[in-house]
């Protein structure tokens, strides 16, 4: 499929998408009297919009950067990094917190290029094995972390349990999150330019070198927007995994290896399968809703065993 008709065809299904998730929701099917539920449902998707399009763009690059078909924000501990920024400031500080719109995006960078650093450190090298291991032991760090802090502190727990859950879309509104919206954009904004170093990485560090790619300029850069990218879709949804790695996957099946296609492409695929995993645990259990994390993982979950067993 050329590149044209694939984004042709994605902005149409993802145009669908939007008005289906407008219209879906414990009230009912509608937009109620006026429009109004279209008020009260657009900030949720456009959250999902922008977190999907950040962890998109985001799993493409990290796949790039660490060459490796199963890098992704939330199965390297990326994710959990982030939340676990947040979880430190809310239990450092939890009146504060809220002072000032930044403050938590700033708190779930930290922590996001924290692990994101641990990761480059221990887990990067080209083997599968590795990093999966580096990345199973930084979730399992800031998950412990993240509970720790969430069992001393009652006032947060149930918040940061249900970012645990990846279930923060149900809390959405303009106020908390215009500005990791605005986040994402930029961090999938400035990913765009890398993607002919990142091409030129697929060859290996020395050949790209030998073109004229700096390579560590290109890897900082990459995994900088990257822990950015992740930040912004943590506090935005949570943490949910599956959605870095597929899309990544689907946009090189429709048009081929070349960054230049793959990073826009994936961005609009990961926007479109966050909120479709919204959309359908919204609309399939309207009184009891599941989390968008929770139906992207029912999917997610036998894709990444079919593409492990094909990973080397």
């Amino acid at each position: 499929m050329t590149a044209t008709k694939a984004f042709l065809a994605g902005t149409f299904l993802l145009a669908v998408l939007v008005a289906l998730s407008l219209s879906v929701g414990p009230q009912g099917f509608g937009w109620g009297d006026g429009g109004t539920l279209i008020m009260l449902r657009s900030p949720r998707v456009l959250a999902a919009l922008a977190a999907g399009l950040a962890l998109g763009i985001g799993g493409a690059a990290q796949q790039g950067v660490f060459r490796n078909p199963l890098a992704d924000p939330g199965l390297t501990g990326v994710f959990g990094g982030a939340l676990f920024g947040i979880a430190l400031l809310l239990g450092l500080s939890p009146e504060s917190a809220w002072q000032r719109a930044w403050f938590i995006p700033a708190a779930a960078f930290g922590g996001a290029l924290g692990t994101s650093a641990l990761l480059v450190l221990c887990g990067s090298g080209g083997s599968t094995a590795r990093l999966l291991l580096t990345g199973l032991g930084l979730n399992a760090f800031t998950a412990a972390g993240t509970l720790v802090i969430a069992s001393r502190s009652g006032e947060s727990r149930e918040l940061l349990t249900n970012g645990a859950y990846g279930d923060w879309l149900g809390m959405a509104t303009i106020e908390l999150t215009w500005l990791p919206v605005l986040l994402c954009a930029t961090a999938a904004i400035l990913l765009i330019p890398t993607a002919r170093s990142l091409d030129l990485l697929s060859f290996g560090e020395d050949a790209a070198r030998g073109f004229g790619c700096e390579v560590g300029t290109v890897r900082r850069k990459a995994i900088l927007l990257t822990a950015l990218a992740a930040a912004a879709a943590t506090c935005l949804v949570g943490q949910v995994a599956f959605i870095g790695l597929l899309a990544p996957h689907l946009a090189r099946a429709l048009v081929g290896p070349r960054h230049a296609k793959v990073l826009p492409l994936s961005a609009l695929l990961g926007a479109i399968l966050l909120l479709g995993a919204d959309t359908a645990g919204r609309g399939l259990w309207p009184q009891a809703p599941l989390s968008a994390a929770a139906v992207s993982a029912v999917i997610g979950a036998p894709l990444f065993i079919w593409i492990a067993r094909g990973a080397p």
